[in-house]
């Protein structure tokens, strides 16, 4: 357990040092950083978290056993993780990274450089890619390892690590680099993540009840036999339903690898269609699609504006945004668990999204409030409660418009476009930042926060497994 909420605060950190700390940093008024170059070093950041699906199948299938059967994936993408954070010190001038200008290429290439401004980005694109893969190795670690009686306690103390990691990022982080500069941040952050890695490399994995000798001749048959070499092919990742399971230590008929894995993509994939196929679980992808734009957008454009003209210091937002922000975020989504089970999702949904949306618009009404700092530390502090609540309630809506038979795909699939949402307003704030004034924006975010969480008012939470069944 103390791996586990561990290597979930090792995850947090890299996430808020760059979406705080970093971009608190690039935003100071010397680097000659603008939102519109924020913008996309933000998207980057949330968009390898939008494929995490991708990574699933394949250590599913590939693993060195003599070290593990999730142990060599976690050190791995770690370790790179650590590398590629780190490869930033070796730059003396870390805001020259940033392109400040499209190259006049034209045609695909002007486009990735608009979406990827520059070798800072990209590092942090790949930083991010390897932290994803280490947070799908790590879940995969927790679903073999735990029993089903630890389930509940561990999900709710590795959210709460997460949070951790985030304000150690973020909070931490910022104090140490607006004292003592960049590199002792970067510095900091590799030490800790290298300290933490230490709990992987240490301590040994216990296998996992489906790698037991009990099971070896269990339905799911390994695509290589693990004596004949170190790499191991493990399970198939995705496997048909059998519907007669022989006893423990009964031969299992044997079957045709490839064959089979055909059937059971396509009959994943069309069971997949299937559930997409009910109104209810369209309007929950357009809902989950949208309802981070906004915070997203924001996110973005608050850092470049108070730290430019609100006259806020880089360890002033970091406290608020990294620290006591979080703090407050983590206390709504407990918060707003307790309330979905109450009163139900769909309501708290909405009526969230009222209120956040209306607290920025109310804002953008009334543009001399952002002259006023408890005002504008009212607004930080309230709007991450505000997604606290609405981020748990619509995880508990996702799971009950899932079909089982595929919940863990689907639910999945909802996830990947929440985080596609924030990376979506991440891009749109450099575009709006360039032609509306701060209020503007506010209001904009605001009207798109209550029109795009509309939907769900028409979601039928008990249609898919009315309609569907409930296997």
């Amino acid at each position: 357990m103390s791996t586990l909420c561990g290597l979930y605060v090792a995850q947090g950190i890299p996430w808020g040092f760059v979406t705080v700390t970093f971009a608190a940093w690039l935003a100071k008024p010397e680097h000659g950083i603008t939102a519109e170059q924020i913008g996309p070093i933000l998207a980057v950041a949330s968009l390898p978290w939008s494929f995490k699906f991708v990574w699933g199948p394949m250590m599913d299938r590939f693993t060195i056993r003599r070290f593990g059967r999730r142990r060599p994936w976690i050190v791995f993408a770690q370790s790179m993780a650590i590398l590629v954070l780190g490869s930033l010190l070796f730059f003396d001038d870390l805001p020259s990274l940033v392109w400040t200008d499209v190259p006049d290429t034209g045609g695909s290439l002007q486009t990735l450089y608009r979406l990827v401004p520059g070798p800072l980005a990209a590092l942090v694109l790949l930083a991010n890619i390897f932290v994803s893969v280490q947070d799908v190795a790590v879940d995969a670690l927790a679903v073999d390892l735990l029993r089903e009686d630890e389930r509940g306690v561990a999900n709710g103390l590795m959210y709460g690590s997460s949070y951790l990691g985030s304000a150690i990022g973020g909070m931490g982080l910022g104090i140490v680099v607006a004292r003592y500069g960049i590199r002792a941040g970067l510095l900091t952050q590799a030490a800790m993540l290298f300290a933490i890695m230490l709990l992987p490399i240490c301590f040994r994995e216990r296998p996992a009840a489906s790698d037991s000798a009990d099971n070896i001749d269990a339905p799911k048959q390994r695509l290589a036999d693990p004596s004949a070499g170190s790499v191991d092919f493990g399970e198939l990742p995705i496997t048909p339903p059998i519907a007669d399971t022989p006893t423990l230590g009964t031969p299992a008929p044997a079957l045709d690898a490839e064959s089979d894995v055909g059937a059971a993509r396509e009959s994943v994939f069309m069971n997949l269609l299937k559930a997409f196929s009910l109104r209810s679980t369209l309007l929950g992808a357009f809902v989950a699609l949208g309802t981070k734009i906004g915070i997203g957008v924001l996110t973005a454009v608050f850092v470049d504006y108070l730290i430019k003209q609100g006259g806020w210091s880089q360890e002033d937002y970091s406290s608020i945004i990294g620290g006591w922000a979080l703090l407050l975020g983590l206390s709504g989504a407990a918060a707003g668990g307790f309330l979905a089970d109450r009163l139900g999702p769909k309501r708290i949904i909405f009526a969230v999204s009222l209120l956040l949306g209306s607290l920025w618009i109310g804002f953008g009404l009334v543009p001399s409030a952002l002259a006023v700092r408890p005002l504008v530390i009212g607004l930080m502090l309230s709007q991450e409660l505000l997604l606290g609540v609405l981020s748990v309630s619509l995880f508990t809506l996702f799971m009950s418009i899932s079909w089982p038979r595929v919940a863990a795909t689907q639910f999945t699939a909802y996830m990947s476009l929440m985080n596609v949402s924030t990376t979506i307003g991440s891009y749109l704030s450099s575009l709006l930042v360039v032609r509306l004034s701060i209020a503007q924006i506010l209001m904009v975010s605001g009207v798109l926060q209550i029109v795009m969480v509309l939907p769900v008012l028409l979601i039928d939470v008990k249609q898919t497994r009315r309609v569907l069944g409930e296997s």
